[in-house]
């Protein structure tokens, strides 16, 4: 064989080898999954469902979860007597801000509190971005069993695609720039 036949037939068993992975049927990443677990995110094998739920908003306007679709959503669990959620808490306005006009949706749930008390607190913080209460915990034990804040991705079919539990500076650019991406594509 001559040394050009050689090199396109090595270059051609690199190929496949490398390539095999999709060829029998390993598993491809998404694209967004290395840039969100290099910020701390657990990023789910395959996306999937959660049972849908209904929550007031702290004026009392009834909002379903299953109502996001269509955006990309940072659902996030959390209360205001909770140190480490007052903490993020600014860093989502700051998203919600930022994230003006995308296809992009927040939907924080405080859990345990009365719309009154969690209305005090908005106000007392200048919290515009949107917040809706669970004053009876019912769904905390499906979304936030491990403890608050908790918060999850959802894509824009609704479903979860990668979670966070702890505090996190959303306004983080790198972020930022995964969540207009997602909610671009």
């Amino acid at each position: 064989m001559q040394r050009g036949t050689v090199s396109r037939l090595l270059l051609a068993i690199l190929i496949l080898f490398f390539s095999a992975g999709s060829v029998f049927g390993a598993e491809v990443r998404p694209w967004y999954a290395a840039r969100l677990e290099a910020l701390g995110f657990y990023v789910f094998d395959q996306p999937f469902e959660q049972p849908n739920f209904n929550v007031a908003s702290v004026d009392g306007k009834m909002k379903s979860r299953l109502s996001t679709k269509g955006n990309v959503t940072l659902l996030n669990f959390w209360a205001t007597w909770c140190p480490p959620c007052k903490e993020e808490i600014p860093t989502i306005q700051r998203l919600h801000e930022i994230m003006k006009g995308e296809k992009f949706e927040i939907m924080a749930v405080d859990l345990g509190e009365s719309p009154m008390s969690c209305k005090s607190f908005m106000e007392e913080n200048k919290i515009t971005s949107p917040v809706y209460v669970d004053p009876k915990n019912s769904i905390a034990s499906i979304y936030a069993s491990i403890g608050i804040p908790t918060t999850y991705i959802l894509d824009k079919n609704g479903k979860f695609i990668a979670g966070f539990l702890g505090p996190f500076d959303y306004d983080n650019p790198e972020f930022v720039a995964i969540m207009k991406e997602l909610a671009r594509k």
